[in-house]
């Protein structure tokens, strides 16, 4: 897998990289720590990442891309498969695609794709790759990779971590990583984010199954003043943890009047739920786009029907 990957990196002197709207620490850390690498072990490669911004920017900034610049160009995308959920289009520009990813997703546009759901995090993937292949590792890179591998396992806590997890982990530490960087800007808080907690612990309801869940308008962003990131990925997890609490979820209107849907569980796999919906990811950790209040009822009934079932499902 990694040869073919660095083979199709090797072929091409401009590359760009894209990953999914509203990034996580995971998608922005793979999508820069890729490109240092490409950097930093290529010679003649020119290489840009696009897409949109958030509270995660003390990472890396995007760059300014035109269009002419994907002509014979490979577009690499991580940490996403499906391309509605891509950040900037213009990978169809491109004159071949990559998806490097960890989801239990299919791609529908790549011309290759290298998706292994063992490694918890993309960031994971890209630092054992530089690892077995002995690539230069700067301290940048490290600090990003490993930023990506701490959120997406929930600081080691999720049960898919394992040994290479901490092998991968400890490798980056080794090349530079800054780890009181990392941890200095994901888990400071300030004070509207501490009271948005607190109005997740107070107000979230579970239905019959005790699934947690909380329902959130356009609103509450102006309320708490954050954005819809901040609401619907950064508090989903303020349910977890809770004992009786099998699953829970996370439904947050956007905008443009779309409905983002986090869903989490214990043990018992849902994966397949995120997918009936168009969505996708891990087995105890993914998500899906909603279009209406009425589909977020239709999925918590699903959660209470695989809760009841004992965790079996069908198809």
């Amino acid at each position: 897998m990694y040869k073919d990957i660095l083979r199709l990196i090797d072929a091409h002197e401009r590359i760009i990289i894209h990953r999914h709207k509203n990034p996580d620490l995971d998608a922005l850390g793979a999508q820069a720590g890729l490109k240092r690498l490409i950097e930093d072990n290529f010679e003649a490669k020119t290489v840009k990442m696009v897409g949109d911004e958030n509270t995660f920017r003390f990472l890396a900034r995007m760059d300014e891309v035109e269009d002419a610049f994907y002509d014979g160009a490979l577009a690499i995308v991580v940490d996403v498969a499906v391309s509605r959920l891509v950040a900037d289009e213009r990978y169809t520009r491109a004159q071949t695609t990559l998806v490097i990813d960890h989801h239990r997703n299919d791609t529908d546009f790549a011309d290759f794709c290298f998706s292994y759901p063992e490694h918890i995090a993309t960031c994971q993937l890209l630092g054992d790759m530089a690892m077995r292949h002995g690539l230069k590792v700067s301290p940048d890179t490290a600090t990003y990779l490993l930023g990506g591998i701490i959120t997406d396992s929930g600081r080691f806590l999720y049960p898919a971590v394992n040994a290479t997890t901490f092998r991968v982990s400890a490798f980056l530490m080794e090349q530079g990583a800054d780890l009181p960087y990392l941890y200095e800007n994901l888990y400071t808080e300030d004070l509207k984010f501490k009271k948005l907690k607190g109005h997740f612990i107070n107000h979230f309801k579970t239905t019959k199954a005790s699934v947690a869940y909380m329902k959130n308008t356009k609103d509450l962003k102006t309320m708490f003043n954050v954005d819809t990131f901040t609401i619907s990925r950064g508090m989903v997890n303020q349910m977890g943890g809770i004992a009786g609490i099998p699953m829970w979820v996370n439904f947050t209107e956007d905008d443009d009047g779309s409905i983002l849907c986090e869903l989490r569980s214990k043990a018992i796999p849902i994966v397949d739920i995120a997918k009936k919906y168009g969505g996708g990811g891990h087995d105890l950790a993914c998500g899906c786009t909603l279009d209406t209040w009425d589909d977020a009822d239709k999925i918590l009934n699903d959660l209470d029907t695989r809760v009841n079932e004992g965790g079996q499902h069908h198809g």
